[in-house]
């Protein structure tokens, strides 16, 4: 058996396995604690942002440890035969449920878990835990994620007991286990070390996640700003500066020309995914007054000097006309890391860490595909 680290070299390995499997905006949902450490490395690797899946196991009174059950956010419990066959009573088995989702609404509060329905309807909901034993809180996951709208679930572990994942397959899930037992006394065995999760730990990789705002921490709020560049002819270009939330500094990316400036959908879907990869962006308008490599000269100065930002980590996005102004300020420019054009010039000579988008028109899946080229060139994992 090839056996993980830790949990954080399972989560690395998972997160480039799915890399080429999701081909479209991507929520990591975790499980606490342990899946939210594996989670972290995947919301990494995708580029996309992570929340709490609050589900939790249900075990007998007097043994805790003997899973015969679970339940989610909503207080929806699933429990098993085993349950039954115990002798509970209905009364106990509801008893129990409400001790544990006690435990549940804590977490939330600790944790400042967002509602999931806000990102699962339009995005590639990813369940991911430490390992799937039972799978009883995976399937109270998935159950509580399609009542909030998700579509497309895919479940990522880094190894479980066969018995279950096939269990969870006929729920019409898609499963992504490297590593897949026949017994559950296998699954310790994947990992090397398998120290303790904090609560601390959990609460800092959920704020870095970017959605959640876990209590007693400074984190910071995502948003649009206004802002007013002026050039050196006096020329002041209308800008709309975008933070992710979570704790910085974060990269950050120009975004100019015809398409993506202040006001136009397409410019607002692409700040919305580089939000979601962790990305600061301004949206530029260049017409007027200087140069457009002069203006955006300009837009780098003023990220440079957010404390916000990492002045070392900045891209340029350059759409139709503004393609060869962003190319020219990139290779002369030691502050810019990456550079990507849209529907440029045929005869544009582009540097090395570049990318080209031939479509003129910005669907979907292109802004996807920049937001993760973007995110590994300027967040690597």
């Amino acid at each position: 058996m090839d056996r993980y680290l830790d949990r954080i070299d399972a989560g690395r390995r998972l997160g480039k396995m799915l890399a080429p499997r999701i081909d479209g905006p991507a929520v990591i949902l975790a499980v606490p604690r342990g899946g939210v450490q594996v989670g972290a490395q995947v919301a990494e690797a995708l580029h996309a942002p992570m929340i709490p899946l609050l589900v939790r196991k249900v075990g007998l009174p007097e043994q805790p440890n003997v899973v015969v059950g679970a339940i989610d956010a909503d207080g929806a419990m699933t429990f098993t035969d085993l349950a039954k066959d115990s002798g509970l009573l209905p009364a106990e088995m509801e008893s129990m449920g409400e001790d544990v989702a006690i435990r549940l609404t804590q977490w939330r509060r600790a944790f400042g878990a967002p509602d999931p329905a806000k990102v699962v309807r339009s995005h590639v909901a990813v369940i991911v835990d430490d390992a799937i034993i039972t799978g009883l809180t995976t399937r109270a996951g998935i159950e509580f994620l399609r009542r909030r709208g998700a579509e497309r679930i895919v479940v990522a572990v880094p190894c479980g007991v066969a018995s279950s994942l096939e269990e969870l397959e006929k729920m019409g899930v898609e499963l992504v286990v490297p590593v897949r037992v026949s017994k559950r006394e296998e699954v310790d065995r994947c990992y090397e070390h398998l120290p303790e999760v904090t609560a601390e730990e959990v609460a800092d990789l959920l704020a870095r996640g970017g959605l959640s705002q876990p209590q007693g921490m400074n984190v910071g709020q995502a948003g649009d700003r206004s802002l007013r560049l002026v050039d050196s002819r006096a020329v002041a270009h209308k800008a709309v500066l975008r933070l992710p939330s979570g704790i910085g500094p974060w990269p950050g990316v120009v975004l100019a020309g015809k398409g993506v400036h202040p006001g136009t959908s397409a410019g607002e879907a692409l700040a919305a995914r580089l939000e979601e990869a962790g990305l600061a962006s301004l949206r530029l308008e260049l017409e007027g007054g200087a140069s457009e490599e002069a203006v955006l000269e300009v837009a780098l100065d003023a990220l440079s000097a957010r404390p916000e930002l990492d002045p070392f980590r900045l891209g340029l996005l350059g759409c139709g006309r503004a393609a060869p102004a962003a190319v020219e300020v990139a290779s002369g420019d030691k502050r810019v890391a990456a550079v990507a054009v849209v529907a440029p010039p045929g005869n544009l000579e582009l540097p090395d860490h570049s990318l080209v988008v031939d479509d003129g028109v910005l669907d979907a899946r292109s802004i996807d595909r920049i937001g993760r080229w973007l995110g590994d060139r300027l967040r690597p994992a």
